[in-house]
């Protein structure tokens, strides 16, 4: 609990689905401003706008896409399409940035175990195997991440054949001291595990036109280190701050002035984004003791490293400078660790 309130604020640790489902359910009009399972096949280009083909047949006009359309992004593939259009090969499939160096079990379950206690959070590290489990308040969630030695060149959706013969192959992997893989196999909720791989990596350009990326389709990383939906958070707070200035000198911009706009994003996160990549790709084969001594090496740094030291050196530089909205009062609090960022003194915006 050293750092929780550090910088003013307590932490929360939730999972992105319900990090989505908040949200959502507290969006006004929701029922007529979101559309789900709504697969985009084509975004289409105007000169004021773009048009967006669903798979179902259906269109949607609108000012501007922000593809925040996942690691396999086909906003991203059509903007390094156009972006190559000129060249020999921009008939071609794009090469995803996004590298998939391990394959992960994801899963969670609401069962109580009187031997985790709640807050608990647990790692191990071996040859090739890392895990990372979590008791929090609704379930107890676990993910355990195996390094490819060839990452694979084509995307596969995994069966529940494949799951369970990945968990048979790993039964003894412990999730948490004393417990293994095995004993929270049993008792997992089927619906909400499932087989991935984790893609490391960042988009080489981030727009086009009237079309911009966010989240995992721009820079993605592991879950080890936890930052990728924060990450995304921070560009998007990013995104819309300069939209948000832009439309208020401008109600109506231009095609040109949407694209310095996405310039201007693009160059303030992908420097950060890309150290955070860059942390997570250390990390996670550090962990799973991939290269020369780096068993050796993970165990002293654990044995040496003090966590609250480990925090408050490389984390909390990177925390204190996090993009904030600074177009909607809010005061804001301070705590041991000064903020960076000057927002509308004093007020700050609430993510």
């Amino acid at each position: 609990m050293f750092c929780l309130y550090s910088l003013g604020y307590p932490t929360l640790g939730l999972s992105r689905g319900n990090l989505i489902r908040a949200l959502h359910d507290n969006l006004s009009a929701r029922e007529t401003k979101v559309r789900a399972n709504a697969h985009a096949v084509n975004i289409e280009s105007l000169e004021d706008g773009v048009r967006v083909h669903l798979e179902d047949g259906g269109v949607v006009d609108g000012s501007i896409v922000i593809a925040a359309d996942g690691v396999h992004s086909p906003a991203r593939e059509l903007i390094q399409r156009l972006g190559h259009a000129s060249s020999a090969s921009g008939d071609l499939k794009p090469t995803s940035p996004m590298i998939p160096n391990y394959l992960s079990i994801f899963g969670q379950t609401r069962s109580d175990r009187a031997d985790i206690a709640l807050g608990n959070f647990a790692e191990s590290h071996g040859p090739g195997i890392a895990s990372q489990s979590a008791r929090m308040s609704d379930a107890i969630y676990f993910t355990v991440l195996k390094r490819l030695e060839v990452p694979p060149t084509e995307r596969k959706r995994f069966t529940t054949e494949d799951l369970e013969k990945m968990v048979e192959e790993l039964p003894d992997i412990t999730l948490f001291p004393g417990v293994k893989l095995k004993e929270i196999w049993r008792i997992r909720e089927q619906t909400n595990a499932v087989l991935l791989y984790q893609e490391e990596g960042i988009a080489e350009k981030w727009h086009h036109g009237r079309i911009v990326l966010a989240g995992d389709a721009a820079h993605k990383m592991t879950s080890i280190n936890g930052q990728g939906a924060l990450t995304g958070v921070l560009s998007a707070t990013t995104l819309v701050n300069l939209l948000q200035a832009a439309l208020v000198k401008k109600p109506r911009p231009t095609t040109s002035d949407l694209e310095a706009v996405f310039a201007e994003y693009e160059a303030s996160r992908k420097g950060v984004a890309n150290l955070v990549v860059q942390i997570g790709i250390t990390l996670t084969a550090l962990i799973t003791w991939t290269g020369e001594n780096a068993e050796a090496i993970d165990r002293e740094a654990n044995a040496a490293e003090d966590p609250k030291q480990l925090v408050m050196t490389r984390l909390m530089p990177v925390f204190t400078i996090s993009p904030v909205l600074d177009f909607i009062p809010f005061e804001g609090k301070q705590g041991t660790v000064p903020w960076k960022v000057k927002g509308k003194s004093p007020i700050r915006a609430r993510l």
